[in-house]
């Protein structure tokens, strides 16, 4: 078994004292697929259900005719892209933040976790995410394998969520034309001081992000 952190990135959350999405996501619900939020499944068992060849291949190649359904949660954790004699790094770091901020054109959030890897296909246990850009795992030709996605069934928990970051697309836009990258968060909500985090070194240690 593998532990690999994983970024997640989402826009168009709301963050005001009444209704936190942000704290809802980090310290109760975690991050929740899409067919238990829209109502295609009643309930994680339900969601559980759904899983399986089938409907990841509809996550990875037809998300925009499943996206309301698909009993995955797709993250990144970056991958190498083959150019001619050279590989190039796909910055999971970068990958998140471009889908959060939607091509930098509003603020986005990225949500740090660990998810757990066999090696090969979880085949449908929702215990351990699928790692879909890994070409010896899922050899299919996919236009979407630089965004080195890991898909995790059904729910990642607060437990398994370290923090999470809000970015503005000028803060982004001024730290790579000053060459100060990474740029800087304006606002974070943190797991680790609150007791709901669990780091993965006590299992074992994680995988780092490309």
């Amino acid at each position: 078994m593998l532990v690999q952190n994983v970024i997640r990135g989402i826009g168009g959350l709301v963050r005001e004292p009444d209704n936190d999405e942000v704290e809802a996501i980090m310290r109760r619900d975690g991050l929740v697929c899409a067919a238990l939020r829209h109502g295609f499944a009643a309930t994680a068992g339900d969601a559980e259900n759904l899983l399986g060849s089938r409907a990841l291949d509809a996550h990875r190649h037809r998300h925009t005719r499943v996206a309301d359904a698909s009993p995955y949660v797709s993250m990144t954790a970056g991958t190498y892209v083959e150019r001619g004699a050279h590989n190039h790094a796909a910055s999971a770091f970068l990958t998140a933040l471009l889908f959060a901020t939607n091509g930098l054109e509003r603020p986005g959030w990225l949500f740090y976790g660990y998810v757990f890897l066999l090696g090969h296909s979880a085949g449908g246990h929702a215990e351990f995410a699928e790692e879909v850009r890994d070409v010896h795992q899922h050899p299919a030709w996919s236009r979407f394998r630089a965004e080195g996605e890991i898909a995790v069934p059904v729910r990642l928990p607060p437990r398994r969520l370290l923090r999470a970051e809000r970015y503005a697309p000028e803060d982004v836009l001024a730290a790579a034309r000053s060459g100060s990258w990474p740029p800087a968060p304006d606002d974070v909500v943190d797991n680790r001081a609150t007791g709901v985090y669990l780091p993965p070194e006590r299992l074992i240690s994680a995988r780092a992000v490309v």
